[in-house]
């Protein structure tokens, strides 16, 4: 698959799993699956997706660099889902593994810097979303951030000491972290204005 029509199908998957399963009246379960052999059918009515076959989102699915998606085979069916990064609206409900202190001492979150004023004052809240999404890795949030128009700004989250004072962190997959908010004690600037567009 070349690499637009990866990012293009990528994007689209994302819109439905995580945001919008009712444009194609995808069943999603309460742990965020949907039968893969429903999602091409249906995908695969869409003009400029017709190509798309169960291998193709198999091999996005495994070549995600971020860690998007999970399959799951349950009684011989072949299921996907998001793992992160749902609307608040989904009802979905997704058991994430509690993170260790030692091993989220500190995390980034990329974010405009428009908002940051009241980010110090109310701190990180998920908004529109399940959850707020921290990264591991700092260049994931300087990649976020920069996905923002005008200027960006990075923020640490001194995880370690969030969690001991009884926070709570839910481990995604390897680099993306989620927490319901974080209170603005434990944001402080990294960098400001990274980029602007």
């Amino acid at each position: 698959m070349d690499n637009n029509r990866h990012v293009r199908l990528s994007k689209f998957i994302s819109l439905l799993l995580r945001h919008k399963p009712e444009i194609l009246s995808l069943l999603i379960d309460e742990d965020g699956f949907v039968k893969l052999r429903d999602l091409v059918r249906k995908i695969r009515k869409i003009k400029g997706f017709r190509w798309v076959t169960e291998s193709d989102i198999i091999n996005l699915v495994k070549n995600d660099e971020k860690g998007r998606f999970e399959l799951k085979t349950i009684n011989n069916e072949l299921y996907i889902r998001a793992i992160y990064g749902h609307s608040a609206k989904l009802q979905v409900n997704i058991k994430y593994e509690e993170a260790k202190p030692e091993e989220v001492s500190t995390l980034y979150h990329g974010t405009n810097s428009k908002v940051l004023p009241w980010i110090l004052r109310e701190g990180l809240k998920p908004m529109a979303r399940k959850f707020v999404h921290l990264s591991k890795d700092l260049n994931d949030a300087i990649i976020t951030a920069k996905r923002r128009k005008g200027k960006t700004v990075i923020l640490e989250i001194k995880a370690r000491d969030f969690l001991a004072a009884g926070g709570k962190i839910w481990k995604a997959n390897e680099r993306i972290y989620l927490a319901r908010e974080i209170p603005p004690e434990f944001i402080r600037i990294y960098k400001y204005g990274i980029e602007e567009k």
